[in-house]
């Protein structure tokens, strides 16, 4: 929204979006600063922002194409504003065309709440000479609707024409894989659990193990049935052959 301050003021005047409202009753608004000393120009670049930001977001769209049809220069002058802020907050907080989206809506509704403070407190100082009717019946002269509804309209077909650059610049971010940063630290996360998981070893029971013929078997004569020792091929009591 703060993008929004300095373009509004260049707006104002390169395109002398004063001139243009008022149908040139009132032209070269930078004009006024040439007299007057350094905080008389700081004063006037103050005024000047708060009405470049007025003008843009206080006059719908929809109201120039059918009032002034043929006066694209003013359509031009309340449009780039919203465009140019639009498209760089985009570009600069979206990575995709949705995020773009609801970026440029979020600036418009914050201009639309922006602009109900000085409504308030100018109601609450006019109250005793009739309060908000003073401001709606202005608004209603320039417009055609109450204060409220007209920068209702202003602010959301705005940033709704924003919306459509806003999409771009976040498609510019975009990537197909969806991959971010905070997914990839996970994939990178999840891949070192994975190397350095713990592998028991194995146990074994002393159960499982095969008891097969030992060296030390024990073997007998077929016919006396003495014990013979490994390599005997006589019995030593009887003398059979085994």
């Amino acid at each position: 929204m703060l993008l929004m301050v300095p373009i509004a003021y260049i707006s104002l005047i390169s395109f002398d979006l004063i001139a243009l409202i008022t149908g040139g009753l009132i032209q070269n608004f930078q004009g006024l600063s040439g007299g007057l000393g350094g905080g008389g120009r700081i004063l006037i670049v103050i005024v000047g922002i708060f009405l470049g930001i007025l003008i843009i977001c206080l006059f719908p769209i929809h109201w120039l194409l059918l009032s002034q049809p043929g006066n694209w220069f003013l359509l031009l002058a309340l449009v780039s504003p919203w465009v140019i802020t639009c498209f760089i907050t985009s570009y600069m907080f979206s990575h995709s065309p949705r995020g773009g989206i609801h970026t440029s809506l979020a600036i418009g509704l914050g201009f639309f709440f922006l602009m109900l403070i000085p409504y308030l407190i100018l109601a609450a100082l006019l109250r005793p000479i009739g309060g908000a009717a003073i401001i709606d019946n202005i608004s209603i002269g320039l417009t055609g609707y109450p204060f409220i509804l007209s920068v209702f309209l202003a602010t959301m077909e705005g940033a709704g024409v924003g919306a459509f650059f806003g999409a771009l610049a976040g498609s510019l971010k975009y990537k197909a894989g969806g991959t971010t940063k905070k997914s990839k630290k996970k994939k990178k996360s999840k891949k070192k659990k994975k190397d350095y998981e713990y592998i028991p070893e194995p146990s074994f029971d002393d159960s499982t193990k095969s008891s097969g013929p030992t060296s030390s078997s024990e073997a007998s004569c077929t016919n006396c049935g003495a014990k013979l020792l490994p390599g005997d091929d006589f019995c030593t009591k009887c003398g059979t052959k085994q």
